[in-house]
Parts: structure tokens; sequence; C-alpha cells
């Protein structure tokens, strides 16, 4: 009986779920992501067309004066300002937490023979690291199943199961900064 009653309650919220049309779900990748060599991929179930709930999953390396490589999962809530209508930009805001693991490293510290004159940082670690914070952004449908979306984002990450390898000092946590400019298919 409690089987039957957890499949009448699942294919009611499936019911539900899919009556939300035009928009229910959205497919999306962050063309700024192939910044760093490599492809995101968000998926985001939108309820009753003025919120919604993404999940994120990124991947990069980028080679800027440092090697840095990182992965991570992403869940951002969100609310739109107004119900999502083809051809209308829709401004929303929200919150987001998710994880993020990160190694770095930088050898381009200089020091002077005195002491007494450097720049530069070595840097050398491995973490993974909780992170939040809240984002902003722009959602546009242009055809019917084609959007475009940004969202800028800002929040403290913490980093744990820190690993240095030079033996300096651990960071504690970073200044987490996102900027998204997304392409994406409505399901």
């Amino acid at each position: 009986m409690r089987k039957f009653l957890y499949l009448l309650l699942f294919l009611f919220i499936a019911k539900n779920g899919i009556a939300q049309k035009p928009y229910g779900i959205f497919l999306k990748t962050n063309l700024l992501n192939l910044i760093a060599k490599r492809p995101s991929f968000s998926t985001e179930k939108t309820i009753a067309l003025k919120y919604g709930l993404e999940l994120s999953y990124n991947t990069g390396v980028l080679n800027w004066g440092r090697d840095y490589e990182y992965n991570g999962f992403l869940l951002r809530a969100k609310m739109y300002a107004y119900e999502i209508k083809q051809h209308e930009i829709t401004p929303f805001f929200g919150i987001y937490t998710g994880n993020l693991n990160k190694t770095i490293v930088s050898n381009n510290a200089y020091v002077h023979p005195t002491g007494y004159l450097s720049f530069g940082n070595d840097r050398n670690f491995k973490a993974n690291s909780i992170r939040s914070g809240i984002n902003i952004g722009f959602l546009y449908i242009p055809a019917k199943r084609f959007l475009l979306e940004t969202t800028t984002g800002i929040g403290y990450g913490k980093y744990f199961n820190i690993e240095t390898f030079q033996g300096s000092d651990a960071p504690k946590g970073y200044l987490d900064f996102q900027l998204t400019l997304s392409i994406g298919y409505s399901l």
C-alpha cells in the first residue's frame, strides 16, 4: 500500500512538473568556461515560471602566470522578477552554494638577495572548499527553445582538506566571484 501511495505521489509531481509549459527545464553551458579549456553543464528547473533551481558542474584549467585547475558543483536558487516570457529580458536574483576543488601551482615570487625587496608569491596547494553567496542576472529567450543568460555572483569560500606543497602557510578562504554567459535549450 505504501509503495502504491508513493507511486501516486510521484506521478502527481511528475504531471505537475511537465504541465509547467512553455518553460520547465533549461539545459545550459557557460561560454566563458571555454577560456578554461573545458565545458560546463547546467540544468535548471523552473517552478511556476517565477522561481528556478539550477545545478551546475564546472571544470577547467587556466595557465595565466600560474597553473590553476578546478572542478566542482554549484546549486543556485533563483527568483525571477516576473514570469518568464519569450522575447523579454527577465532579471533574477538568488543565492548559491557548492563545492570547489582547486589545485594552484605558482612559483613566481622574487626575493632580492638582500631580503629587503620582494614581489609575487609562491602558492602551491591543493584543497577542497565549500562556497556560498548571492547572484544576480538576466534571462532572455529569443526563440521558442533557445535561451541566453548572464549571471554575476559574489560570495565566500572556506578551504578544508588542504595539502600545501612548499610548507607555506595554508590559505583559510577566498573571495568567490562568478561571471557566466550561458546559452541553452529549453525542454
